[in-house]
């Protein structure tokens, strides 16, 4: 017979001494970003600073249109529950707050020139979330619909003339919700500016599974020639913006893309991370994302066009100068892959 020995007295208000030092310290810490919050909006309230902060965002997006930008930008909106939670609010709150820095982000991309953009909103796993958080993501979405035809339709508004369409597998919808969906598509469908991809339900294997059904399908009745990488591309959901997303951008911290866009980043796209949580991505942050992007862009088209910087300086030092090749023996070269993959097109 095992006899437990009591914890003592001592030992009871250490632990106790300990969990009241941490959650003082969470207590401050929520303090002082409250505290840091209030002095950034009120900041932000200021006419002279508004005035300063949007005459300096005019110039930077001015200044980023004279080079390339890409014509695909796709967001993984990461973070709503956690902004929340951190400013103990009801997860409601979060997403509504990414809602609006989903707003503010296609404003941007549409003045850059950005034709099209795509955001992971509802992924097929999320029906395994609590019901409650569910239906509260439904409701805000179709609120956001209606939201974005009216703007869609607004000459005064920046979002004139785009059109939206929600992609995935949506007959894990409610009849009513599919009803809605495509009364905004219809409402939209003349929009030629600028295009919103709303992936909702979405994985990209449900994409691809999608995909290869209504090829397969396709070939079959209407005897069409071999499927090609063309032709099943531009049959996935989003159909000639499925061709390439040029820049991925996630938010929250993670380093996955979470079965999003894995065959739309799979050639030659620039993914990038970003520790903010989403409500708080910043027209910052996108903007130099964007920036960085555009830069290494312009390189990468003048190497393709003529050689290299490097080449160019190298052809012009002369031959004594340059150090010898030596050559290498085979018992230098590494072991052969254990194996190979070979693709090929037409």
């Amino acid at each position: 017979m095992t006899i437990m020995k009591m914890p003592s007295i001592i030992q009871i208000q250490f632990v106790a001494l300990k969990r009241l030092l941490v959650e003082t310290k969470e207590q401050m810490c929520f303090a002082v970003k409250s505290i840091f919050q209030r002095v950034f909006a009120w900041v932000m309230s200021l006419s002279l600073f508004s005035w300063f902060y949007v005459n300096l965002q005019n110039i930077l997006i001015k200044a980023l249109r004279v080079g390339p930008v890409p014509e695909h930008v796709s967001f993984i909106m990461d973070g709503n529950r956690r902004y929340a939670k951190s400013r103990r609010l009801p997860v409601k709150k979060g997403h509504e707050a990414g809602g609006l820095t989903l707003l503010t982000l296609l404003y941007i991309c549409k003045r850059l020139g950005v034709k099209c953009v795509s955001a992971y909103a509802f992924s097929i796993e999320n029906f395994n979330r609590p019901k409650e958080e569910v239906d509260t993501l439904m409701n805000l979405f179709t609120v956001k619909l209606d939201e974005f035809a009216k703007r869609a339709k607004d000459y005064k508004d920046p979002l004139y003339g785009s059109k939206i369409r929600i992609v995935g597998d949506q007959s894990l919808l409610s009849p009513e919700m599919r009803k809605k969906i495509k009364k905004v598509e219809e409402i939209t469908q003349d929009g030629d500016d600028f295009t919103l991809f709303i992936c909702f339900p979405y994985t990209s294997r449900n994409d691809m599974l999608h995909t290869i059904r209504d090829s397969v399908e396709d070939h079959l009745e209407n005897k069409s020639p071999r499927i090609n990488i063309r032709k099943f591309t531009n049959k996935m959901y989003m159909g000639f913006h499925s061709n390439k997303c040029e820049l991925l951008i996630r938010t929250s911290g993670h380093r996955r893309l979470s079965d999003y866009m894995l065959w739309q980043v799979h050639e030659n796209a620039t993914i990038e991370f970003s520790d903010t949580l989403w409500p708080n991505f910043s027209f910052f942050a996108m903007y130099l994302m964007i920036l960085k992007w555009s830069f290494f862009s312009t390189i990468q088209k003048y190497n393709e066009k003529n050689h290299s910087l490097f080449e160019k300086i190298h052809e012009s030092v002369p031959s004594i100068f340059k150090k010898k090749k030596t050559a290498m023996s085979l018992y230098n070269f590494p072991n052969p892959p254990i194996s190979v993959s070979v693709t090929g097109d037409e």
